[in-house]
């Protein structure tokens, strides 16, 4: 048996040592190539995830080329994530950055809090009926079943909801969040 072929059955027999001295050095400088000195950390992670991997697939492995073949794939794979992560955060943060964005970011928050400030004070019955109809999307006749009312029950709830918030909600805000009723 050649050593790199007893690598892989020490490493299925829990012997770590040759691995560790002979193939992990290799896998961190791969993961570091990729992902840059700065990284270093991110670096170990991706291995030692692949390395866990590994381990609990360490039975079907049935040559060391197997083996290294998919241990530097999971690296790759752990690389791409965290690529793929650092791009969307950096969309994100240039999304926070851009005036525009914030500004209506914080008018729609703003909004969502008014709004369900406003719902929180409607009459009981009333708000769960709003609730049920604005938020779950049930329809009049759902709603009635559930609560064991009638259609114009419903009906009549829905407009007393609709006007409470008529009446305590900006109405540019109000005509924005109904204008579809």
């Amino acid at each position: 048996m050649n050593w790199k072929t007893q690598i892989l059955t020490d490493f299925q027999r829990g012997k770590l040592k040759s691995f560790y001295r002979d193939v992990y050095p290799g896998l961190i400088l791969y993961a570091l190539k990729y992902l840059g000195e700065e990284n270093e950390f991110l670096a170990e992670d991706c291995v030692q995830n692949a390395v866990f991997s590994a381990w609990e697939r360490r039975d079907k492995f049935e040559s060391i080329y197997t083996f290294k073949s998919f241990l530097y794939t999971s690296i790759k794979n752990e690389i791409v994530s965290i690529h793929r992560k650092n791009s969307a955060r950096e969309r994100y943060v240039q999304q926070l950055e851009n005036d525009t964005f914030f500004r209506d970011s914080v008018i729609d928050q703003e909004a969502q809090t008014l709004l369900y400030s406003a719902i929180e004070k409607l009459p009981e019955k009333a708000r769960v009926v709003f609730e049920m109809s604005f938020i779950e999307g049930l329809k009049n006749t759902e709603i009635a079943e559930k609560l064991e009312l009638s259609d114009s029950s419903v009906k009549k709830y829905k407009a007393t909801a609709l006007d409470f918030l008529r009446e305590r909600l900006d109405p540019s805000l109000f005509m924005f969040l109904f204008s579809g009723l």
